[in-house]
């Protein structure tokens, strides 16, 4: 691996796209809730399914931009670097920590970068999806499927983090 950026320049754009499609997505469903739930208040039927997409639609947008802070409050701390000075605490010397370090930064921004665009995707998803549909399902399956990649990410920088702060 010559550079950092070459390995995760294409994940990083793949989420400014997932951002801007998901951002943009779950406030045409929010939009679009408001507008039926409001349009359609003498069937309970549709007004449920109205009420469910704008609540889904503002939930959405709201769990994107905090998860998004959340990495961000994660980058202010540890500043231009992604893990704590001394890591891999003795474990790997020479020039090879260099490129382990590299190495697990470049790991840590391609995880959150792919995990984000599934946990985008199943936002609004979810938030188009009604109960027990397809979508839904999907949805649900790919907001798991990104805060878990997201979770591998930011649980490895915490965790060095706390390491850094306690020794």
């Amino acid at each position: 691996m010559s550079k950092v950026s070459e390995f995760t320049e294409p994940a990083i754009e793949l989420l400014e796209i997932a951002t801007i499609i998901g951002r943009y997505g779950t406030l045409i469903a929010l939009v679009i809730g408001i507008i039926g739930w409001w349009g359609y208040a003498k069937s309970p039927r549709a007004m449920a399914r109205f009420r469910g997409m704008a609540v889904g639609g503002g939930a959405g947008y709201i769990a994107i931009v905090a998860i998004d802070v959340i990495y961000e409050v994660l980058v202010f701390i540890l500043g231009s670097k992604f893990l704590p000075d001394g890591w891999p605490y003795g474990a790997v010397t020479g020039v090879h920590e260099s490129n382990l370090s590299q190495l697990a930064t470049a790991l840590s921004i391609v995880l959150h970068s792919l995990g984000l665009v599934l946990f985008i995707i199943g936002v609004t998803w979810w938030a188009f999806g009604s109960r027990d549909s397809r979508a839904e399902s999907r949805g649900r399956r790919g907001i798991v499927m990104g805060l878990t990649l997201i979770g591998g990410s930011i649980g490895g920088n915490v965790f060095s983090v706390f390491a850094w702060i306690l020794l």
